[in-house]
């Protein structure tokens, strides 16, 4: 069901909001790689997970210098999270690495969390309820998956989509 509250788009106020919890996706959000010949970085799970269990995309992949002033700029660190799916250990670590190579000192170890699940909603929730104030605590999800977001928004997580980011880069 729509929810009239929901914030939809480029909501600049709340996008600078210095005291949100922050959660950041790392695939396509915080990284920005390519992979196989043709560069191309869009397939299916399966075929995702299979390739970086024997290459490590993250050894190579770049942050965009938009987010990162943006984490500076607006964001405390000590509230900042990454939540990001991945599927095995393996890619746990690649992550973990890339975070502490291209993003130093912006998130804290013990903030850096995974799930195997695609729906983020259950982790959000319980770190919010263990960490703050649950669902009542100021906070903002930025993902690239427009499904991911819709099963955020259903379970009451305020989010938006990594293009209002964007859009707030090119208006600075």
């Amino acid at each position: 069901m729509y929810d009239p509250d929901y914030r939809l788009g480029l909501d600049i106020d709340l996008l600078k909001k210095k005291d949100l919890v922050r959660f950041f996706d790392i695939d396509g959000v915080l990284a920005v790689y390519g992979y196989g010949s043709d560069g191309i970085n869009v397939c299916g799970d399966d075929e995702f997970d299979e390739f970086v269990e024997k290459h490590d995309i993250y050894e190579t992949a770049a942050g965009p210098d938009f987010i990162r002033q943006y984490i500076e700029t607006y964001t405390d660190c000590s509230r900042n999270f990454i939540l990001s799916m991945s599927s095995t250990p393996t890619q746990d670590a690649q992550k973990v690495r890339f975070i502490n190579r291209v993003y130093p000192g912006l998130f804290k170890p013990e903030n850096i969390l995974f799930t195997r699940d695609s729906d983020k909603s259950d982790l959000v929730k319980e770190t919010l309820e263990q960490k703050f104030d649950g669902l009542r605590t100021p906070h903002l999800f930025i993902d690239d998956d427009t499904r991911v977001l819709y099963k955020l928004q259903l379970k009451g997580v305020t989010a938006v989509h990594i293009s209002s980011l964007i859009l707030l880069a090119s208006l600075r």
